[in-house]
């Protein structure tokens, strides 16, 4: 693959990113209500909008994104999981102050991050 580095390099910003975001929104929206369950559908839909930008970044079609989708999610699932390993720990804070929504909240991003390849291998040719 002639952009590995890159799509490695996607999944670690990917994760940086979300990690962030779902630190300070995570307890805000894991309540239970009906936000919480449109979060869910919203993270199943994002990959719709984000696969194709990164697939005409690349030089690719949302068709040629299987791959490079494996590569991207490979290092934010690992980063994710020592992140939640952590946290459930009480070693870290990265998402969240409890182990409870550490747990939530990082397996609300493992499900984004198989989001994304449920999406890819739909559009898979």
């Amino acid at each position: 693959m002639d952009r590995t580095l890159t799509f490695l390099s996607i999944g670690v910003v990917f994760w940086v990113v979300a990690a962030i975001f779902m630190h300070y929104v995570g307890p805000l929206v894991f309540d239970g209500g009906v936000q919480h369950a449109v979060f869910w559908l919203l993270n199943f839909l994002l990959p719709v909008a984000v696969l194709p930008l990164i697939a005409r970044f690349t030089d690719r079609t949302r068709h040629q994104m299987l791959a490079p989708t494996c590569l991207i999610v490979l290092p934010a699932m690992t980063l994710d999981g020592i992140a939640i390993s952590l946290d459930t720990l009480g070693l870290t804070h990265a998402y969240a102050n409890t182990p409870w929504l550490a747990g939530v909240t990082g397996g609300f991003l493992l499900f984004a991050f198989a989001s994304f390849l449920f999406w890819a291998i739909v559009w898979q040719e």
